[in-house]
């Protein structure tokens, strides 16, 4: 199932590095060992409450130089996927959501070259993701120019996935592309601040439906006889999405430690509308500890075709979904709602070649509607266990 949880692999640097400023915000917390090679390792442990979606996590990164102008990344994700999730049936005690139980395994992949000459850093990224029922194959190409003298950073990429999803039930497999275009511009304020605005611009077209999501329709029979009937749902073939995103990133040399704090606005052809609040300190005890409380929140609109069933509507719903108007979903996913997620990472250097982290997370989604039955939105706890070795 391409939409559940997994270890973040980004297309695009969220910000750009501007090297001045990277002494006081991220590599001075570990400063000797982020400019040699290294192999890092995850585990993280994604569980839902309830006994809904779980998911376990290997993750493995290596870093090469392979001379002064070209460094070498490469990292790679297993998945195991479990538990049950919404159907998308509303209620019939209009509490309990109906769910639906999965496993699945996931493999990703992703390969990076970098291309470091004079004040530009070009990179180039491949990525592959497999699941039983999914294929997904990413390009990007993405530059970051560093100007007056190093204290302005102009990036800008662009990215193409290709996705295949082919679940059994499917007679062929159906096809989606996405286009990501991104523009940012960071600016060092001051030798212990840096400020950053990105904007993306992103086109998704194709097969953009959840082939496991369905909606229930009271149906008429024959004359005067209705039965309660599930098709699967309909989204549209195309999908526009903007995406605003600053951050702010500040030394407090009298705290030895930093604020890391982050806006995301984002807006799509759906009608979903949402803002991201993103808060983290870093704090350095001594030489060998880092401690980074963590605060997320995140509000968005539903989609303007999400709805609970399909009661009362006139059109009949098509055998399969085909991209095309009248539109409808009930995946709370589109719904109107909120989240919070709460967090503490810890980093411990234990010498000069190694360093072990563990973080834990606890994120609680809450729907807004008062519609959408509470129990379909879940609540989950993230462990994260990993250490990076430099040699």
């Amino acid at each position: 199932m391409s939409s559940l949880p997994t270890l973040p692999l980004s297309r695009f640097p969220r910000v750009a590095k501007v090297q001045l400023l990277a002494l006081f915000i991220y590599i001075w917390l570990l400063r000797d060992a982020f400019a040699e090679d290294h192999i890092s390792a995850k585990w993280q442990d994604y569980s839902e409450d309830d006994g809904r979606i779980r998911v376990i996590s290997r993750y493995v990164g290596v870093e090469k130089e392979i001379n002064p102008s070209f460094l070498l990344k490469a990292h790679g994700v297993h998945d195991a996927i479990s538990g049950a999730t919404p159907t998308g049936v509303p209620a019939e005690d209009g509490v309990n959501v109906p769910l639906s139980n999965l496993t699945d395994v996931r493999n990703s992949g992703v390969v990076d070259l970098v291309w470091t000459k004079d004040i530009h850093k070009t990179n180039f990224q491949y990525a592959h993701s497999k699941e039983s029922d999914f294929l997904s194959r990413g390009y990007s190409f993405s530059t970051t120019s560093e100007l007056n003298k190093r204290n302005t950073g102009i990036s800008y990429g662009v990215s193409f996935i290709n996705d295949l999803v082919s679940p059994d039930f499917f007679d062929r497999s159906r096809q989606k592309d996405s286009w990501d275009y991104f523009l940012g511009i960071s600016q060092v304020v001051d030798p212990n601040t840096i400020v950053a605005l990105n904007f993306t611009y992103s086109v998704f077209q194709g097969y953009l439906s959840d082939p496991y999501k369905i909606i229930r329709q009271e149906t008429e029979i024959v004359p005067g006889l209705f039965l309660p009937l599930t098709f699967a749902e309909n989204r549209p073939n195309e999908r526009l999405r903007r995406i605003w995103y600053t951050n702010t990133k500040r030394f407090f040399p009298q705290l030895n430690g930093s604020l890391d704090f982050s806006y995301r606005y984002f807006t799509d052809s759906w009608g979903v509308d949402s803002h991201t609040l993103d808060f983290q300190w870093y704090q350095k005890f001594g030489e060998r500890w880092i401690v980074t409380p963590s605060y997320r929140y995140y509000k968005q609109s539903a989609a303007a075709f999400y709805t609970l069933d399909l009661d009362g509507t006139s059109f009949a719903a098509p055998e399969e979904p085909n991209g095309l108007a009248p539109f409808y979903s009930s995946d709370y996913r589109l719904a109107k709602m909120n989240t919070d997620s709460y967090g503490l990472k810890i980093v411990f250097k234990l010498s000069d070649q190694f360093s072990f982290d563990a973080a834990f997370e606890r994120y609680e989604m809450e729907g807004r509607d008062g519609l959408t039955p509470q129990s379909a939105f879940p609540d989950a706890d993230v462990l994260t266990i990993g250490g990076v070795f430099w040699y």
